[in-house]
């Protein structure tokens, strides 16, 4: 009886809980446009997926004022603080980061930690920086995600990355005390949530046909 509960379980969770359909969708739109040109206009353009920092006031005269949204932070926001760690080391220099946790964690008192996504520079003095910029655009680097030039960057950035290839942490206290440099639009926090699932949870057919064949052989054997 409770194996079979469990698989109608699994069945609904076995199209939503490791799809990578979300990515494929934003690949297929870029993919669509022309060329980098197009790309770099669009996605640079004011607002498209970086804006301003939303702020609570903007929301609260919106009607949003319930416990979840007195926000400091909402996930996404692009912040520089150096009390982020990676692997037990302090990055300083003030380095950039986006922030990995959903919102509703982010709420003063209620997580003693929190993750971050670093974000890197591509530089005009960087070799190869059109190609770079072609794979960027068209989100074909799973690890790294497209972000257009954030406020109070040096003329020389061309762009920057979100780089999900080694996630850092930071005691929730000190991340309430970081620099807002920006939030991503909604489309953004949209394409931003697809990249996470798919670096985070993302599986290979293959190992849902492993694990299933791991259980049945198990469940024959106990019986």
């Amino acid at each position: 009886m409770r194996d079979n509960v469990l698989k109608r379980l699994e069945d609904t969770l076995r199209s939503l809980s490791h799809s990578e359909e979300a990515l494929k969708k934003i690949r297929e739109f870029s993919g669509d446009l022309r060329d980098t040109k197009e790309r770099m206009a669009l996605f640079n353009a004011d607002g498209a997926i970086v804006r301003s920092p939303i702020q609570t006031e903007q929301t609260r005269e919106l009607g949003f004022d319930g416990e979840d949204d007195h926000f400091v932070l909402l996930q996404g926001d692009v912040v520089s603080t150096e009390s982020g760690y990676f692997l037990g080391e302090r990055i300083t220099g003030n380095p950039k980061y986006v922030v990995l946790n959903s919102s509703c964690d982010l709420v003063p008192n209620r997580r003693k930690c929190a993750s971050l996504a670093r974000v890197k520079e591509v530089r005009e003095s960087e070799e190869k920086t059109g190609a770079k910029l072609d794979l960027l655009l068209r989100f074909k680097r799973s690890d790294s995600m497209y972000l257009p030039v954030l406020p109070n960057d040096r003329p020389e950035v061309l762009c920057n990355v979100i780089d999900f290839d080694g996630i850092c942490q930071i005691q929730s206290g000190h991340l309430m005390l970081a620099n807002r440099i920006a939030s991503l639009s909604l489309v953004g926090w949209r394409m931003f949530a697809s990249f996470s699932r798919f670096v985070l949870t993302r599986a290979n057919p293959r190992e849902a046909e492993m694990r299933q064949a791991i259980e049945q052989h198990s469940g024959a054997g106990s019986s």
